[in-house]
């Protein structure tokens, strides 16, 4: 099998490539606005168990990280780190200078002997520390700029933007949007639209998408578009829409993943309005209404993912039996990706009876 080398890397390949030298070197992230690398940093703060510090660095001026104490006895001055980030403790830290190139160069300055020297206001990290850095491509137009001297001591990293990665029969590819979102718990008519329409995650960098609606271009940066960081807000929103009226919804999408992304989702949101409650579905598998929408079955799929435990996955599965074998295979294949579902789907009879009947599926 040929191996296609680029000069990029998904985010999950960056965070292995960090928690294997993140403590030698600085990896510089590099990547389209809003595509996962603050929710990375998370992931190796869990990884590692190290304690995390994120800073926001172009909302931040000097006084935000400490501030110069004189000695009088030896008439010096020492600078003393503000509480809140913790540089005085002494352990192990993973730090995450988000948005570095964005700072003011005077804060950029004073966070640099970070980068080479482990060092901050004198004090020196522990050799188990890591430090990232994040900012955007120079030709997203909104502002990085990193000094010469700078990029000479940083392992700069292009992250890509990571694709959907759901396949039609359910399949999901490791380390794709798809596969973050499903054990994030994202709301199921997001994946469904994402999994029908790829292209709300394409990048402005791939060809023939300068007229993408939905997407970032660098033309019209202060516009609201869709991203792995939008569609995760977009998500929060339509699980609260009961709470607000239909034109508060459509404002809150439109500011959020844009109005072409707003327009498309409300019409997944009134399919999956349409559904047969997960209630009746439970209450009753045999009979309860089976959608014949394939996108209406997309969504009480992933519906289910987010709801199925060990009281009533049994009664699921009988209701699953009745639909489309599509249908079956997208959950199933969804299930054993999810962290939170997979060692119930595996220790589950009724999941294990229905691989053993469709093996010819996988």
């Amino acid at each position: 099998m040929e191996v296609r080398l680029t000069t990029q890397a998904t985010l999950s390949e960056a965070a292995d490539l960090i928690c294997a030298v993140g403590t030698t070197n600085t990896v510089h992230l590099l990547g389209e606005p809003g595509i996962g690398k603050t929710s990375m940093f998370e992931d190796i703060v869990a990884r590692t168990g190290l304690r995390g510090i994120y800073i926001d660095v172009p909302n931040i001026e000097l006084g935000d990280l400490g501030v110069p104490v004189p000695n009088h006895e030896t008439k010096t001055v020492n600078f003393y780190p503000n509480e809140h980030w913790g540089f005085h403790r002494d352990e192990p830290m993973c730090i995450f200078l988000d948005e570095f190139t964005k700072g003011s160069q005077s804060v950029q300055n004073m966070l640099h002997p970070l980068l080479n020297e482990r060092r901050v206001f004198g004090k020196r990290l522990s050799k188990e520390s890591i430090v990232i850095t994040a900012g955007n491509l120079t030709g997203d137009g909104v502002g990085d700029v990193m000094k010469g001297h700078t990029r000479q001591r940083v392992t700069v990293v292009h992250v890509k933007k990571p694709e959907v990665g759901i396949e039609a029969d359910g399949k999901v590819l490791e380390g794709s949007w798809g596969a973050w979102a499903l054990k994030n718990d994202i709301a199921p008519e997001i994946i469904t639209w994402a999994k029908e329409y790829p292209q709300i995650l394409a990048s402005y960098l791939d060809p023939a998408q300068a007229e993408n609606p939905y997407i970032y271009q660098p033309k019209t940066p202060q516009r609201a578009v869709c991203s792995p960081r939008t569609l995760a807000k977009g998500s929060n929103i339509i699980k609260q829409r009961e709470k607000f009226s239909k034109g508060a919804l459509m404002a809150a999408l439109a500011g959020t993943i844009g109005e072409a992304g707003a327009r498309d989702l409300l019409a997944y949101l009134s399919v999956a309005d349409s559904l047969p409650t997960w209630e009746s579905i439970v209450k009753n598998p045999e009979n309860a209404e089976v959608p014949k929408n394939p996108a209406a079955l997309c969504i009480l799929a992933y519906s289910a993912l987010q709801r199925i435990d060990r009281d009533n996955i049994g009664k699921w599965f009988e209701y699953l039996k009745r639909t489309p074998k599509e249908l079956q295979s997208v959950f199933c294949l969804s299930a054993i990706k999810s962290d939170s579902k997979k060692s119930l789907m595996m220790t589950s009879a009724p999941f294990v009876n229905w691989m053993r009947e469709n093996q010819y599926l996988f």
